[in-house]
């Protein structure tokens, strides 16, 4: 057998060990997926402007949200488990229905939106959250959650003429 015949294999192998070593070392985005089946094409959000958009019923489950925004766009039933929105805003946006359960909001902008009926639980909301003018009816609220809110709280929704502390029962 001639010396050199395994450098076919051992070159493949070294092929497929530096692929698998970039995919594992790369930075990875995170990616949205589109409603409906829970598949999509997927877009990268970070940063991104989706000002007006319409994202009704989408699911961006653990989505990087960062710096991301949503100012006036329509997220009604939308779902973003466990996203990461921190700096994002959300100022004006149609929350109404959506899953919010465990999205981090540390400094976002939640300024004059509607979250009628949306699902917070879990939800965290440090550093400098902005909600003032923004409508929480029949949101339910941890009361750790609901006392943090009330010491910022001021306003009325422009758009359903909700008094922010009201809407919190503060």
């Amino acid at each position: 057998m001639d010396e050199h015949s395994s450098w076919p294999g051992a070159k493949a192998s070294a092929l497929a060990l530096a692929a698998a070593a970039a995919l594992t070392l790369s930075p990875l985005s995170a990616w949205a997926v589109s409603g409906g089946g829970g598949t999509g094409t997927g877009v990268p959000l970070a940063y991104s402007d989706q000002s007006g958009v319409n994202m009704a019923g989408k699911k961006l489950y653990k989505a990087d949200l960062r710096g991301t925004n949503f100012a006036n766009a329509d997220l009604s039933g939308a779902s973003l488990f466990g996203a990461f929105a921190k700096d994002a805003s959300f100022k004006g946006a149609k929350l109404t229905n959506a899953d919010l359960e465990s999205v981090d909001f540390e400094n976002a902008d939640l300024s004059d939106a509607v979250l009628e009926g949306a699902q917070v639980t879990n939800a965290q909301f440090r550093g400098s959250v902005n909600i003032k003018g923004s409508d929480w009816t029949d949101v339910t609220l941890r009361k750790d959650i609901q006392k943090k809110l009330c010491s910022i709280a001021d306003g009325t929704n422009p758009t359903t003429g909700v008094d922010t502390r009201e809407s919190l029962f503060c």
